[in-house]
């Protein structure tokens, strides 16, 4: 009778222990930030030009890049992130090569085709785009 108890209280324990422990490791979510979206760009677009590789021209041309791009990508999708389009990374360049989608017209986060993320007036944005 002992070993009967001893038996069934090991499993039980060990059917306890398993329901037990830590949770999974889950990833969160991507960041919703357009200035990270925009950084995230820059760095994909440096390796573009790195690469000498041909520049995107829509979209679906980015999804090549989706996992350097876990905020931007859902962002340019959504036109919360305009991209200018076969437009690349220049070190020696100050046009634009992305804006928050504000920014023409309330200013905002933009991308210059040198790599540096930047808040602009609505202005400074007009001249920059020139």
């Amino acid at each position: 009778m002992r070993r009967t108890v001893s038996c069934f209280l090991a499993a039980t324990l060990t059917l306890a222990a398993a329901g037990c422990g830590p949770e999974p490791a889950t990833n969160p979510p991507p960041s919703r930030d357009p200035e990270q979206g925009l950084k995230e760009l820059a760095e994909v677009y440096r390796y573009i030009n790195a690469q000498k590789t041909r520049l995107p021209a829509k979209p679906a041309d980015l999804n090549e890049y989706e996992g350097s791009l876990p905020s931007a990508l859902p962002l340019v999708r959504d036109g919360e992130i305009v991209v200018v389009w076969k437009v690349g990374y220049a070190a020696n360049a100050s046009g634009v090569l992305a804006y928050e989608k504000n920014a023409p017209t309330g200013g905002g986060k933009v991308l210059l085709r040198d790599g540096t993320v930047k808040q602009m007036t609505a202005d400074e944005f007009r001249a920059a785009k020139g």
